[in-house]
């Protein structure tokens, strides 16, 4: 889909300050000394729920610092699109008509998406197709990997997880990131690679936790071979991307920085850097390999600590990719205008409160 006149107007991101490193729960036994290896995974960030670090926490803290960033009213929002990945606080309940509240937007349409780690980039989506040319919205992400329910360092193969938040407030007034273009590809016959067997009746968590995702993957191989999926996958992201750059306008050598999600080395390179065409020299992996993939947060925290990098120059084009299980594909190019936030250098001292401790800590 491409863009005439939507911008990101202001964004920001929450990371814990809490990390846990790799080496250490390797030598506690909580990780696979063969999975240390083929993610080379460094730490990831925690979240400490007693803190007040839940998921829909962190994300009323990553929404405030957004509409801060873009000097948004909050009663100018007409669409809050939140995405969540494991679980977004309570049952039987809409997390982002919390959100709503917490953030003061009187009137607006709140709903929650499951497109998994895709859902930034398809919130983006959503925004631009819903203003249509006018009026504002807003995408916040946010999961939280938290035990009984979902070991970080255990509960999937190739990736460790780590808790963060994105928020991006999308308009048509300027901003730091004109958004080129977006595009979604799905792919439903992978559907089962993330349910495997696991049976879908009540209670919700009647499988054994914490959950098993190399299990459920299992399954899938079993029926259908692990071929089909990189074959898929491959396709599917390729296809995806090259979608966006072309409703963009630019080429792949155009692209200056490609904001990845944040797994492991090896799952990395095969899920998206062959695909893609790229290597880890022209991503923010390293830093991944600090944090810990968040989720659908992933790429707003890499459009975030890019920004505050100070190498991007106006014209600078990024290409944002989110890949949920399901199977869902999302990338979104955007263009740095060199444009400073609305709330200018204000927001430094108050609103935002990252980089305090490099990559951890407070609002982004």
């Amino acid at each position: 889909m491409k863009w005439d006149n939507l911008y990101i107007e202001g964004f920001a991101s929450y990371l814990p300050e809490e990390r846990e490193s790799a080496a250490e729960m390797v030598a506690a036994g909580r990780y696979d000394e063969i999975e240390y290896q083929k993610t080379a995974q460094v730490s990831v960030v925690v979240a400490r729920p007693e803190r007040g670090e839940t998921a829909p926490e962190m994300a009323v803290t990553a929404g405030r610092a957004a509409l801060a960033d873009a000097g948004a009213d909050p009663a100018d929002i007409d669409l809050l699109v939140h995405a969540v990945v494991l679980h977004n606080g309570l049952e039987a309940w809409n997390c982002g008509a919390y959100l709503q509240g917490e953030l003061g937007i009187t009137d607006c349409v709140p709903i929650e998406i499951r497109t998994a780690c895709a859902g930034a980039v398809v919130g983006m989506e959503l925004v631009g197709r819903w203003c249509a040319g006018s009026g504002k919205g807003m995408v916040t992400a946010s999961d939280a990997w938290q035990l009984p329910l979902f070991d970080r360092w255990s509960s999937d193969s190739g990736v460790v997880y780590g808790d963060g938040a994105g928020a991006l407030v999308l308009g048509h007034d300027g901003g730091p990131f004109r958004v080129l273009s977006t595009s979604v590809v799905s792919d439903p016959l992978l559907e089962r690679m993330h349910r495997g067997d696991d049976p879908m009746t009540m209670p919700q968590y009647a499988s054994d936790t914490p959950l098993n995702l190399p299990q459920r993957v299992s399954a899938f191989v079993e029926d259908r071979g692990t071929e089909e999926f990189w074959t898929r996958n491959a396709a599917a992201l390729s296809r995806c991307a090259e979608t966006a750059l072309a409703d963009a306008g630019v080429s792949h050598s155009d692209i200056v920085r490609w904001l990845v999600p944040n797994f492991g080395k090896v799952l990395l390179r095969k899920q998206c850097f062959v695909p893609l065409k790229i290597d880890a020299e022209q991503t923010l992996a390293d830093r991944g390999w600090e944090i810990g993939h968040t989720g659908a947060a992933d790429p707003v925290i890499g459009l975030d600590l890019l920004r505050r990098s100070g190498t991007l120059v106006p014209g600078d084009r990024v290409l944002l990719t989110g890949i949920g299980v399901g199977f869902t594909w999302g990338c979104a190019v955007v263009e740095y205008t060199g444009a400073p936030a609305r709330a200018t250098d204000e927001r430094s001292d108050d609103a935002s409160t990252t980089e305090k401790n490099d990559t951890t800590g407070g609002a982004r």
